[in-house]
């Protein structure tokens, strides 16, 4: 199957990215549980003599049931939810239980990067995941922490004075002066600290340098500060380009209607 379009379904959007060429060539980042907007974003996809042809995925069961029943009546539709059609082997304990915007970024990079070389990837998203992708394509788990969204949320909720903090990029690294000032800084530290940390880990494990991808909304927050590591890439079309690659792989596998 060639997609037309492939939908990212996350926990607070979606995103669709328009396929032509063989290649993502625009994102629309659409709300949830929003038929109307969903409407409306169709006016501004390029028309096709034939019924469109959509391929999505999801982290977010409930949420990819209600956009595949739109989806039915406006093209043929697939929706991976079965780790067996993805196209990578895995080496985890329970391959089902990976998420499987995981999976995606990791097909997507086991295609970017060079044969025999091994990869990394970074989604800095609600959730922040490195994995890793060894020299044979495999894929061999990898870690999950909060984003920094999350981070400065439980700090507000889960104490009696601190104030709700937006992370932001950092310029000036000396000592928080007051509590938001401070707040950002260890946001910061926590995030950049921590990716760093399980970079070098997963590095010291490859034979050569493994080529890393950066994704996910909140990735500026990373790479504003990364240090100059070779094949560092920065691909916002990470997942969706690993589920376009996924649906071109099933040849032989009926669309549902």
């Amino acid at each position: 199957m060639t997609p037309d379009v492939v939908v990212d379904v996350g926990n607070s959007r979606l995103k669709w990215g328009v396929v032509k060429g063989g290649r993502i060539t625009d994102v629309l980042r659409l709300p949830l549980n929003d038929s109307a907007a969903w409407d409306a974003a169709l006016t501004k996809l390029p028309p096709t003599e034939f019924a469109r042809k959509w391929a999505a995925a999801s982290v977010n069961p409930p949420a990819l049931a209600e956009f595949m029943k739109w989806s039915y009546s406006r093209g043929g539709a697939i929706a991976f939810e079965d780790r067996e059609f993805i196209p990578i082997e895995l080496n985890v304990d329970f391959p089902d239980k990976v998420g499987i915007d995981r999976l995606f970024g990791a097909v997507a990079a086991k295609a970017l990067r060079p044969e025999g070389t091994a990869a990394i990837t970074v989604d800095v998203g609600t959730a922040v995941t490195v994995n890793f992708i060894d020299e044979h394509g495999v894929f061999q788990g990898g870690a999950i922490m909060p984003g920094p969204r999350l981070m400065g949320l439980s700090l507000h909720r889960f104490t009696a004075k601190l104030p709700l903090v937006e992370a932001d990029i950092i310029e000036d690294f000396t000592p928080g002066k007051n509590t938001a000032d401070a707040i950002k800084l260890g946001l910061d530290a926590m995030l950049n600290g921590g990716v760093m940390a399980l970079l070098g880990l997963f590095a010291d494990q490859c034979e050569t340098t493994p080529w890393l991808f950066l994704t996910g909304g909140a990735e500026h927050l990373l790479s504003a500060r990364m240090p100059s590591i070779p094949e560092t890439h920065v691909v916002p079309t990470l997942v969706l380009e690993g589920i376009r690659i996924a649906a071109e792989s099933l040849k032989n596998q009926v669309v549902r209607e």
